[in-house]
């Protein structure tokens, strides 16, 4: 008989089980509805990660797998609520020792030896989502896996045997997928749409699940939580038998699992080996077969090499030397067969196979300027230290090396294609460098500090090049206010023109010099002055004067206006800098249309017939207008607003980017057309818009040449793909990328994981 002290919860495995299916169907419930949530709103996602990309190959891939979606979401749903409940028995039944079919094992422990090299790497990816989701929810996973471990009748339940624990989740969610979604590319998307929309919501769903079985008096009083210490492992507190307490480490996911599966790889292609050597099997002897070097002693031959450079691979050296742009000879290759290379042990000269293809593979990358290659390439035997020294740097993407690589690809995708030792900018990126080279011995912070200077030098070299464009920003501003004033008069002008009948000689006055003076008077006054409104004014006077008078009164008015209104417009003439050769013309035209006004009998049946309105197609005000200069001497030639009339139409291209939307600092591909026919593309930066929005000017990092454009100009490259928006961070990490081409490249040659 159970103590009388003893909760309800505590006096029966029946109740154990009970509760414990209790929280699997609220957790399968919670997990539904999230699969659900984030199918919803998959659509609308996708179509966004379009939009944001300037990827054609991934932007096809987001519109496939919008596609999988609409035809597959009921599937998907179901799919998952049963590979949930497939997994969660699983662990439950392996957490209880229970044995099962070899059918129904799981077989993630396998995945790493077992799957093919694409596989590999989306297995990592969803491993590593698991180790995210963990991170995140890290104190309530911690008191969830005490719990449960009572449920399970095992005090010592390790997370990776809790069955409602984040593997769990990421297996079922990856099984469905591989069921369901064909490519690894699709799953790849797929996987991002959970992180994005199903991760947050998992939180609630082990929240939910804590408080169901406190309110069972399981454990309410739980002490738990995870300590990071700033130089060792993550750790939390569980529970023993004997109801003392015992700090353990929290397991992540290894960066030697992810080196281990790449050694796998390179191994099945012949990598590792030495100058000739072979296996190297002899104990004390390297690759090569020559004494071993490993521990500190390698690294300080890396160091010597490091800092002589070339030089240290004499002959060898001097032949790299001579190939061309220093930096893009690939010295790791030339370094195997050096006596270093032979003496190293299996696992270095792996990693010393592994890094020289990751820079193989760097230097054929076409986005990257050769000067640029030359730059990141002198940091070969930098990475191989950190790679031979701390296999963290393949598996942990915020590792210092990694990072800084990766800001050295996004400053490298945005220099111009002809980038080279000759640019200013060379000169103080290589200082920076050159910093890393002479200072790194073992420890990674300099990585970081080199980082740091690099975004400062190009922050600082990006306001440089928005300074000395200052002249060009505040002349296309002038042009903007400029156009603006010439289309505010052009409505005022056609607004009157439409509603009376003209002579040709006024419709033409109004269009081609009265529109002068009111386009000054807008940049330099504005439309509340009281010079506008005069100026509009004696424009309608004008048209009132030659209208027909039927009255005697009207005659009368007419009689006494004209001296006052001649005087006006020729004050705004002078004003306005029109010849006084043409403003007699004018005067000698209108005195004719008075006069005949005035000798015209009063409206009867000898009238004449009143004079038509313009007719609209007249009313054309796409020429250009000369006018003295507002904002300095000699004269300005004022065009109107550059604006696409059909720029809410539809985009002929997926590329196609709200031109509202954009910023000064947003980056794009620029698509020219050469002479030759062929097509060059150039990154540059928007460094400049007007407040309108109806010009903008475009830099690259040589700040050489500036692009002005129209907003119509620039709708148009938006729609075709000739002006593509660069990403801020791009999607995949520069590091990932070219170790992604180099998976790519030993996959196409049919390398086995």
């Amino acid at each position: 008989m159970a103590a009388p002290d003893a909760p309800a919860a505590m006096q029966g495995s029946s109740a154990f089980d009970a509760l414990l299916t209790q929280c699997r169907d609220l957790a399968s419930k919670q997990l539904d509805e999230a699969i659900a949530a984030m199918l919803a709103k998959a659509d609308e996602a996708l179509a966004e990660f379009i939009t944001k990309t300037t990827e054609r190959e991934q932007q096809k891939r987001y519109q496939e797998a919008r596609e999988v979606v609409r035809a597959k979401r009921a599937e998907f749903e179901k799919l998952f609520h049963k590979r949930f409940h497939a997994e969660f028995q699983q662990h439950t039944n392996k957490a209880r020792k229970i044995g099962g079919s070899f059918a129904d094992a799981s077989l993630s422990g396998l995945e790493l030896s077992l799957v093919a090299d694409d596989d590999l790497e989306e297995t990592l990816k969803f491993n590593e989502k698991a180790a995210k989701l963990r991170r995140i929810c890290d104190d309530e996973i911690n008191a969830l896996d005490q719990r449960v471990g009572v449920l399970l009748g095992d005090a010592d339940l390790q997370s990776e045997a809790n069955p409602f624990g984040p593997n769990v989740i990421c297996d079922a969610y990856k099984s469905t997928c591989r069921n369901l979604v064909e490519s690894v590319e699709l799953r790849a998307v797929f996987l991002r749409l959970f992180d994005d929309l199903v991760l947050d919501a998992v939180r609630a769903i082990y929240k939910a699940l804590n408080d169901v079985l406190v309110q069972n008096a399981i454990l309410p009083k739980i002490r738990y939580g995870a300590a990071r210490s700033k130089d060792g492992p993550r750790t939390r507190k569980v529970k023993n038998k004997d109801g003392t307490e015992t700090e353990v480490e929290v397991e992540e996911p290894a960066a030697e699992d992810v080196f281990s599966a790449l050694q796998k790889m390179f191994a099945a292609a012949g990598g590792g080996g030495g100058g000739g050597g072979g296996g190297g099997g002899a104990p004390g002897m390297g690759v090569g077969g020559v004494p071993l070097m490993q521990g500190t002693e390698l690294l300080s031959s890396l160091t010597q090499l490091q800092l002589e450079g070339l030089a240290a691979l004499g002959n060898a050296g001097a032949q790299l030397a001579a190939t061309g742009v220093p930096g893009t000879a690939n010295i790791l290759h030339e370094l195997k067969t050096s006596s270093v290379g032979s003496s190293m042990g299996q696992m270095d000269a792996m990693t010393l196979d592994i890094v020289a293809r990751l820079f193989d593979q760097l230097f054929d990358d076409p986005k990257i300027p050769l000067g640029a290659k030359g730059l990141i390439g002198r940091l070969q035997i930098p990475m191989l230290k950190v790679a031979i020294a701390d296999k963290d740097l393949f598996g942990k993407k915020d590792h210092p090396a990694r990072l800084l690589l990766d800001t050295l690809g996004e400053i490298a995708i945005r220099l111009p294609a002809d980038f080279n030792a000759e640019s200013k900018l060379y000169g103080h990126l290589e200082t920076i460098l050159q910093e890393l080279i002479t200072s790194y011995n073992e420890d990674v912070e300099i990585f970081n500090i080199v980082r740091d200077q690099l975004t400062m030098l190009m922050k600082r070299e990006d306001d440089r090049i928005e300074a000395e464009s200052r002249a060009a920003s505040e002349r296309v501003l002038q042009e903007e206010a400029l156009a603006v004033a010439k289309s505010v008069a052009q409505e005022e002008i056609r607004t009157r023109v439409q509603a009376h009948p003209l002579p040709g000689a006024v419709l033409e006055f109004l269009i081609e010099q009265w529109i002068k003076l009111m386009i000054l008077i807008h940049v330099k006054r504005g439309t509340a002055s009281d010079a506008w409104k005069n100026s509009l004014e004696a424009m309608d006077q004008l048209i009132w004067s030659v209208q027909p008078k039927d009255t005697t009164e009207d005659r009368r008015k007419l009689a006494a206006l004209v001296p006052a209104l001649l005087k006006r417009l020729d004050a705004g003439l002078e004003v306005a800098g029109v010849e006084g050769e043409t403003r007699e013309l004018f005067f000698a035209d209108l005195m004719k249309f008075h006069t005949q006004i005035m000798s015209t009998p009063p409206k009867g049946k000898d009238a004449p017939a009143p004079m038509p309105a313009a007719p609209a197609a007249e009313l054309d005000f796409t020429a250009s207008v000369t006018i003295r200069n507002p904002y300095g001497s000699g004269e300005v030639k004022v065009s109107a607003l550059d604006i696409d009339p059909d720029e809410t139409a539809a985009p002929v291209s997926r590329h196609a980017t709200d031109p509202d939307a954009l910023r000064p600092g947003d980056w794009f591909e620029w698509k020219e057309k050469r002479a030759e026919g062929d097509d060059t593309v150039r990154p540059v930066r928007l460094i400049f818009m007007t407040p309108r929005k109806t010009r903008y000017i475009f830099c690259d990092r040589s700040g050489k040449d500036y692009v002005e454009c129209s907003r119509a100009e620039i709708v148009r490259r938006l729609r075709s793909g000739e002006a593509l928006l660069m990403e801020e961070e791009p999607e995949v990490p520069f590091f990932e990328r070219i170790m992604g081409g180099v998976i790519s490249k030993m996959k196409a040659i049919g390398v086995p994981a």
